[in-house]
């Protein structure tokens, strides 16, 4: 008797061999796997169709064909990559619409890639000085405000020239917990201020988002990706924003 293992594989290979030629030239994958359970499509291979059937793991050959490098994929693949957000894979497909456009070489079009690259970067040392502002406040404050709380010395000196508040009996400033209890009296203030005004900005932000209404982070993408559509209107509009949106900031 026949295991059922092997009839569905048996009915496997019929239904490839019947499928594959009804596929038109451009749908038509250069190898098909089959598995008793499914079958599988694997594009870019050129091993026969008869070798790995009932595989489920590749053969050597298929591991040396595997592309290594974004320039190996095929376009399908690349718009994957490009569909997740993937910067290199957006710069792979800037080179090939510069090389569709301009009738170039992969090498002959790196040039251009890195001439629009550098037209993205252009000034954004300065526009993105209020993260680095913002970044080096929060991390000066976020040191600062544990000396100002625990640190006796600190805190005393902090007192005399910007609180003037009555200082603690001695026998109240022996450990770092008991100076930070009496430095409360007047830290707690402006921290939770602090704290509440950035939960405040925070939810606005929220509420811009809500209303449609972008921050800055998404207008300085987008005035990114309307300078190069203007610089090189001779390439895809849409090429040129995917990759100036995923584009870093300044040089690495």
């Amino acid at each position: 008797s026949v295991r059922p293992s092997a009839t569905l594989q048996i009915a496997s290979r019929s239904t490839i061999a019947a499928l594959r030629p009804s596929l038109p030239p451009a749908a038509t994958p250069s190898r098909l796997l089959s598995r008793p359970d499914a079958v599988r499509f694997v594009t870019g291979a050129s091993v026969p169709q008869t070798e790995g059937i009932a595989q489920d793991k590749p053969s050597v050959e298929i591991a040396k064909q595997m592309p290594r490098f974004y320039s190996e994929m095929s376009n399908e693949v690349l718009l994957i990559y490009c569909a997740q957000g993937d910067h290199d894979a957006h710069t792979e497909r800037l080179v090939r619409e510069i090389m569709a456009v301009d009738n170039i070489t992969w090498d002959a079009a790196q040039a251009k890639t890195m001439e629009i690259s550098s037209a993205n970067k252009v000034g954004m040392a300065f526009a993105t000085l209020p993260y680095k502002i913002g970044l080096s406040v929060a991390v000066l404050g976020g040191l600062a405000s544990i000396p100002l709380c625990f640190h006796l010395d600190t805190v005393m000196w902090f007192n005399e020239h910007f609180v003037t508040a009555e200082v603690a009996e001695p026998e109240d400033l022996e450990t770092w917990l008991e100076v930070g209890s009496w430095a409360w009296n007047w830290m707690e203030p402006p921290l939770g201020q602090v704290s509440f005004f950035l939960l405040t900005l925070q939810f606005a932000r929220n509420q811009m988002l809500n209303l449609g209404a972008k921050p800055y982070t998404h207008w300085l993408q987008q005035f990114r990706a309307r300078r190069l559509e203007r610089l090189f209107p001779m390439y895809n509009a849409k090429i040129l924003t995917d990759f100036a949106v995923s584009d870093g900031w300044t040089h690495p």
